[in-house]
């Protein structure tokens, strides 16, 4: 029979207080953890069914906060080393990424029941089960389509194993590992997501049906968790956004590619959208509005990136922007990470 978790609470007060909350911590089965509430760790603010658990549970204590009982609770999101880096022989041109960058980019599959399939959209990994996107990429879909797989390591569609050479000194072939493709297990929407103008709350989290196994082309982004990046203010920094969607050919792109792109004034972006009838709110930002320089059909739901220390983080997800891609003056929509990363914790585990 199981045992409420309130009734245990008692007994797991009688450990030895140690941490304060937000320390690091390493859990009874030798994994980095941070000491957190326990009604903050999903992973262990469940019902107890076995003596197992219970063991666990109590194993877990890290500490007391006016009260509250505090736990080591797992990093599920990983932090720096364990994110946000690449490991390259050079990097690509000002458009096609290299064969090595952007790990973390992921493509969805879209299939119909005709067997027709295709990749919409985009989205980041951000740990070994988890793939960041758009709500509107999984949701409201139209023509017949359904999400279907998550495609994780790919670099140009048209090959497979993909290879480049490097030139040098010497001629050096490089290829990646085959991609992944992913099924899924869930898909979690954000509950205040609107599908509409300004698809405000515009973020899902996809749950795959397995861990993956990480390589040099299978890697997770980092997302803002440090405080000193979190409340960065990004206006008028350069960015980076990535995916395979459609380029000026009018096509989508068979590679992945990159822009560089900069966020603007969020404040004078809500006055050029409300002059189109379109509302923004904070937890969205803009960016770009340079000419024939945009992401486009197809990038939505992807990471957009900045470079800090050395390390990459994820502060963007691909929304929504002009229907002509690329033009002047004329910023696109990104739902704003850093406003999400309580409602990802919740779900991630």
């Amino acid at each position: 029979m199981a045992f409420l978790m309130v009734s245990i609470i008692g007994a797991i007060g009688k450990s030895v207080l140690t941490l304060q909350h937000g320390q690091s911590c390493t859990t009874p089965h030798d994994r980095p953890g941070k000491c957190v509430p326990l009604s903050k760790c999903p992973s262990l603010n469940r019902t107890v069914h076995t003596p197992d658990d219970y063991d666990i549970l109590t194993s877990s204590r890290c500490g007391e906060e006016s009260g509250t009982t505090m736990v080591c609770c797992l990093n599920v999101l990983p932090e720096f080393p364990g994110c946000g880096v690449m490991n390259m022989l050079r990097s690509g041109g000002d458009q096609i990424t290299s064969i090595e960058e952007f790990p973390w980019a992921v493509l969805i599959e879209y299939q119909k029941q005709n067997g027709e399939y295709g990749y919409l959209c985009g989205g980041s990994l951000i740990n070994e089960r988890y793939v960041l996107t758009a709500a509107h990429c999984v949701t409201s879909l139209s023509h017949g389509w359904k999400v279907h797989r998550v495609r994780l390591g790919e670099w140009d569609l048209s090959s497979n194993p993909d290879c480049i050479q490097h030139t040098g000194n010497t001629v050096v072939e490089v290829c990646n590992s085959s991609p992944i493709d992913m099924d899924i297990e869930t898909i979690v929407v954000h509950s205040g997501y609107t599908h509409a103008k300004t698809y405000h709350n515009d973020i899902a989290l996809i749950r795959m049906a397995r861990d993956v196994n990480f390589s040099l082309s299978v890697q997770p982004i980092c997302l803002p968790l440090p405080k000193r990046i979190i409340n960065i203010n990004h206006e008028d920094t350069s960015t980076i956004a990535v995916g395979w969607g459609r380029t000026e050919t009018g096509h989508a792109s068979q590679v992945k590619m990159k822009v560089d792109l900069i966020v603007q004034s969020l404040e004078e972006c809500k006055l050029l959208y409300e002059s189109k009838g379109a509302s923004l709110m904070d937890t969205q930002m803009c960016v770009g509005g340079m000419d024939r320089k945009d992401t486009c059909t197809g990038d939505s739901g992807g990471p957009l990136m900045r470079m800090l220390g050395g390390v990459w983080y994820q502060i963007g997800v691909g929304s929504f922007g002009s229907t002509n891609c690329g033009t002047d003056n004329f910023p696109a929509v990104y739902t704003d990470v850093s406003k999400y990363v309580d409602w990802i914790r919740e779900i991630v585990y």
